[in-house]
């Protein structure tokens, strides 16, 4: 007796647009994975969605980001500007401030990756 064991035997529905369904079914070919199979891969990943939270924190830190980078933007405009007039160059506290405020912002990126 040769009986085949499934041992795949607990269907899961999901229910999902037709648009959906190619981007899934598309996505599942790049991996030469049938939907199923990379449907089951992608939901036992550690961490397959971004929450909430997360997405607030990212927002969060690409504005803060932003700032920074405008404020760095700023005093190398006010160097450039000292070193072709006599304009006074920025202080090493406004720099600090700058370079602070970019490694905290690379400290919280790390705990995140």
């Amino acid at each position: 007796m040769n009986k085949r064991i499934n041992l795949k035997n607990s269907p899961i529905l999901v229910r999902a647009t037709a648009t959906e369904r190619e981007k899934i079914k598309a996505k599942a070919a790049e991996k030469e994975l049938s939907i199923s199979r990379f449907a089951v891969e992608k939901c036992l990943e550690d961490e397959p969605f971004t929450t909430k939270t997360e997405k607030d924190l990212l927002k969060k830190i690409l504005f803060e980001l932003r700032k920074s980078g405008g404020n760095l933007n700023q005093i190398a405009h006010n160097f450039n500007l000292a070193r072709l007039t006599d304009a006074p160059t920025p202080t090493t506290s406004e720099v600090k401030k700058a370079a602070k405020s970019i490694q905290n912002l690379i400290e919280v990126i790390k705990t995140k990756l």
